[in-house]
């Protein structure tokens, strides 16, 4: 799902989507590879989800997988995305290409934004731009990843500490009111175990397979059936291991993890001038 200027030499069905915009619900199944990174985010947008006020614009939303958390604040939720990754079944407010948002000045109270900035080539341009739309006070709310492996391919550009977003947020007129990891240490070598397991399949079988069995349509499914027939063993071990990681590492983590490493960061910011 390409959020940057730069035109995709592939068509959109070829991408790997974000993981994170893909359904309108996220899953914390602990079978899920992507648990760990869920389970912290979900946890810090509960936990700050009263920042936002007035109108919320949830810019890159895919399917709006947030929504919920955020609609007992709020007065109206508009929605972005790249023209590119729009859903056929999904009604957007705004369409294009970031840094861009073709929404007034001054006009919106909220904005959030998840796993979107490490696919701009120029992510702070965006921060101007949620500058530009935001009202004097306005908050922003947003994740991004210090740590995650190469997807959405080629559009998949950086990742952040904590201290250049500091600099960058406070460069640009914004104070920040709350920042913190998404999980620590321990949580990010469980994610990273996770992904190595996941990464071991064609993840377009895996999607066209998890599609059939939530009755969703899926395109060369015959294809996708041999090749989990010929990759079972393996399937079954993923199968096993990834509970046992995701229950062990949240474990470890709440125990004994450290915010020296992590696998994101999850900021809110204010706009004071």
């Amino acid at each position: 799902m390409p959020l940057t200027k730069e035109k995709p030499k592939q068509v959109i069905e070829n991408l790997r989507e974000n993981a994170l915009r893909q359904s309108n619900k996220i899953n914390l199944s602990i079978f899920n590879y992507c648990f760990l990174s869920y389970y912290y985010l979900i946890k810090e947008i509960k936990k700050n989800a009263s920042y936002s006020k007035g109108i919320l614009l949830d810019v890159g939303c895919g399917s709006s997988p947030f929504q919920n958390y955020f609609l007992q604040h709020i007065e109206q939720y508009l929605k972005h995305e790249h023209p590119e990754a729009a859903k056929e079944n999904v009604k957007y407010d705004y369409l294009s290409e970031l840094p861009e948002i073709s929404a007034l000045n001054n006009s919106i109270d909220t904005i959030i934004s998840f796993s979107v900035l490490e696919h701009v080539s120029e992510p702070f341009e965006v921060l101007k731009e949620f500058k530009r739309i935001l009202k004097i006070n306005g908050i922003f709310i947003i994740s991004i990843p210090q740590y995650w492996h190469l997807h959405e391919e080629p559009h998949d550009y950086l990742r952040f500490t904590k201290y250049i977003l500091k600099e960058k947020i406070s460069e640009l007129g914004f104070e920040i009111i709350y920042m913190n990891g998404i999980g620590r240490s321990f949580a990010l070598v469980g994610q990273a175990l996770c992904n190595a397991m996941i990464l071991l399949f064609d993840l377009n079988h895996v999607k066209n397979i998890f599609n059939l069995l939530s009755g969703k349509k899926s395109e060369d499914l015959g294809k996708s059936i041999m090749y989990a027939v010929y990759k079972s063993p393996l399937i079954l071990l993923a199968i096993i291991l990834i509970p046992i990681i995701n229950i062990l590492f949240l474990t470890l983590d709440q125990l004994f993890g450290s915010l020296r490493d992590t696998i994101g960061h999850f900021v809110v910011a204010k706009k004071i001038d």
